[in-house]
């Protein structure tokens, strides 16, 4: 089955806004950019999806009349959770680091969102709503056998607890629409209002 890469990334500019969303500390802007030049070229960023019908079931690419959602794996890669990984040590300082590449890999995901909007515009023809993220009460984790079996790709695999393997990986439904829709954000559609990474206004 084939993947789509996408091209997602951190640039000077924002990361001011990823200190304050992730509650960074002044001290750790050097640390976080360093981590960054090291983990970028190890980003390999790309999705899969398959058209759900009425019912729940695949249909063709090629029939989107008949589209009602799009499935999605989406996923950072291999490589992105092995450099993460090297720091998973007893030590407080690549405790730290491991922590700042955690909230690296959800910043690239959370930007990779709005490029899959607009990929499966040009892909379908379509538009694309509001996500349901897998573990949502509207999409348990319990549904991830089946989601990913429909999905029949094997890039991203998932252990006894569902858990997506590469760990960057995310899973979701998504309704299609004819018509542009409006999507105030991620954090405005979830309820989760004590979230710690909420952002602002939301």
């Amino acid at each position: 089955m084939n993947f789509t890469p996408l091209k997602v990334s951190l640039d000077e500019a924002c990361m001011s806004d990823f200190s304050r969303r992730y509650h960074f500390k002044e001290q750790d802007k050097n640390e976080i950019e360093k981590l960054y030049i090291k983990v970028e070229p190890r980003v390999h960023a790309q999705f899969h999806y398959c058209l759900l019908g009425d019912n729940g079931e695949v249909v063709e690419k090629d029939a989107t009349n008949c589209a009602r959602k799009a499935l999605v794996v989406v996923t950072l890669g291999q490589a992105f959770d092995e450099f993460q990984d090297s720091f998973l040590s007893d030590t407080k300082e690549n405790i730290h680091r491991a922590y700042i590449l955690d909230c690296i890999g959800l910043e690239l995901l959370s930007r990779a969102y709005s490029e899959i909007d607009e990929k499966l515009h040009e892909l379908t023809g379509m538009y694309a709503g509001n996500y349901t993220f897998a573990g949502e009460d509207r999409l348990p984790m319990s549904e991830v056998p089946k989601l990913m079996g429909l999905l029949g790709q094997k890039a991203v695999t998932y252990n006894e607890a569902f858990v997506l393997i590469p760990k960057k990986s995310v899973l979701f439904a998504v309704p299609l629409s004819k018509e542009p829709v409006h999507k105030p954000g991620l954090c405005s559609a979830c309820g989760n209002v004590d979230c710690a990474m909420r952002q602002e206004g939301a």
